[in-house]
């Protein structure tokens, strides 16, 4: 159902993402990929639906902080490919299957460790690793993933790495291919791009997403959340189950504006100044700090804002002045 707010995991529920899938599939048995979109963008329902004709271990590290955080997503993933695996997972030591569930020891004696742990799954076959929102690792974590990544790049010919992020420009520095620092540095990989849908694909989705509700609706209403949510999947979604139940625009918008509002609180306090004032009309780095200014009182060193403004660009959030999401604009008013 197309209105579903949980990410898709079959590739007949996808809406109009052929060409992703086909650029993924073409790349199976390169070892590194990247899937690159702003939040919203469905790259979740994109690398579960691709991971339904491969052998693959998709892995949510949001929230992940320790390393007992880090092998409990694991295990979640490899719970969740258990029916393609159980064969080779059973004969893993430091692997353990408890009924339907998969769990890993990464100390003491017989525990793993993450390079053994993949270099066993593709002993025989290839696998493809998903790691959805990596840039989310904090050191050591992080280190440790991208020194095993690296491992595998160098070393094991039947794993692909997929690495996925809505903060476009973190997830980049997370991977430093241009950073001589980084384990990854002067690696190949193909970036694959999640972009928004057109108007006409945004139609589309609607009149089918209410036609399968069985719900007859006025064209202003398609117009309406065409216009507003600006091809951006997630929205769309929101935007058709809200009418369903509420069937009150304004009260559809208070919500998707609300929840867009409590995410930009978790920015600094000079990231919510130049937010807000990019939402307001400053279209420049001249005309940002003007307005800051003359709201706080204060002087802002040229230094600072420019940091700000390239650390909410490396969030997505915005890009040239603008945000890539109508709504973010909107709740940028409220900080």
């Amino acid at each position: 159902m197309l209105f579903d707010p949980r990410p898709k995991s079959s590739r007949k529920e996808l809406f109009d993402r052929e060409k992703q899938l086909e650029a993924l599939d073409r790349s199976i048995g390169k070892p590194l990929i990247l899937v690159l979109g702003i939040r919203r963008i469905g790259k979740s329902s994109l690398l579960l639906s691709f991971l339904e004709n491969w052998k693959g271990v998709y892995i949510d590290l949001r929230g992940v902080r320790n390393t007992a955080d880090l092998y409990r997503k694991i295990s979640e993933g490899l719970t969740g490919s258990l029916a393609k695996l159980r064969d080779v997972i059973k004969g893993i030591s430091g692997v353990k299957i408890a009924g339907v569930e998969v769990t890993l020891k990464w100390r003491g004696v017989d525990s793993i460790s993450l390079p053994r742990l993949i270099e066993q799954l593709t002993k025989k076959q290839t696998v493809v690793f998903v790691l959805d929102e990596i840039q989310e690792l904090r050191p050591p974590l992080s280190f440790e993933l991208k020194n095993t990544i690296a491992y595998a790049y160098d070393n094991l010919p039947n794993c692909t790495f997929v690495l996925s992020g809505s903060q476009i420009g973190l997830l980049k520095d997370f991977v430093g291919v241009d950073n001589p620092e980084s384990p990854l540095f002067g690696r190949y990989y193909t970036e694959v791009r999640v972009e928004r849908f057109t108007k006409e694909q945004s139609r589309e989705f609607l009149q089918r997403g209410f036609g399968e509700l069985k719900q007859s609706v006025e064209r202003s209403v398609i117009e309406k959340g065409v216009a507003l949510f600006d091809g951006i999947p997630g929205w769309l979604v929101h935007y058709g189950m809200s009418y369903v139940e509420r069937k009150n625009y304004d009260e559809i918008l208070e919500i998707a504006i609300n929840t867009a509002r409590n995410e930009l609180l978790k920015l600094n306090q000079r990231e919510k100044q130049v937010a807000k004032a990019i939402a307001n009309g400053a279209k420049s780095w001249s005309s940002v700090r003007k307005l800051i200014e003359e709201k706080s009182g204060e002087i802002i060193p040229k230094s600072t804002l420019t940091r700000t403004i390239k650390a909410l660009e490396k969030l997505s959030i915005i890009q040239d002045y603008r945000f890539l999401d109508p709504v973010y604009q909107l709740a940028a008013k409220l900080l």
